[in-house]
């Protein structure tokens, strides 16, 4: 999907070489579901490319930490559709 705001590929391969990779595709075709215009959705994949590029310096990449990462990817999806109603309740984020 970033063959969509991008066509050179030497800068398509910076995009996908952080340490978020491949997911860099998906975060820009989640930006063109949203709607988000051509000019916004590059200068914010832009600015999580340069992220990704420091993440991989001094964290490694995102496929040594992919379990853990989809795992809470999805306790922030179901705590955002249980706080969706409201704020949410201080206790339910003590660990137990």
């Amino acid at each position: 999907m970033l063959k969509f705001y991008f066509s050179y590929r030497g800068l398509l391969m910076r995009l996908r070489n952080g340490a978020l990779g491949a997911e860099m595709d998906r975060i820009a075709g989640y930006f063109f579901s949203l709607g988000y215009k051509r000019a916004s959705a590059k200068l914010y994949l832009s600015r999580i490319a340069r992220f990704s590029h420091f993440a991989a310096a001094h964290c490694g990449h995102l496929e040594s930490y992919s379990p853990q990462i989809r795992n809470l990817e999805g306790s922030v999806r179901s705590r955002s559709r249980e706080g969706a109603a409201g704020a949410y309740d201080a206790t339910s984020l003590k660990p137990d």
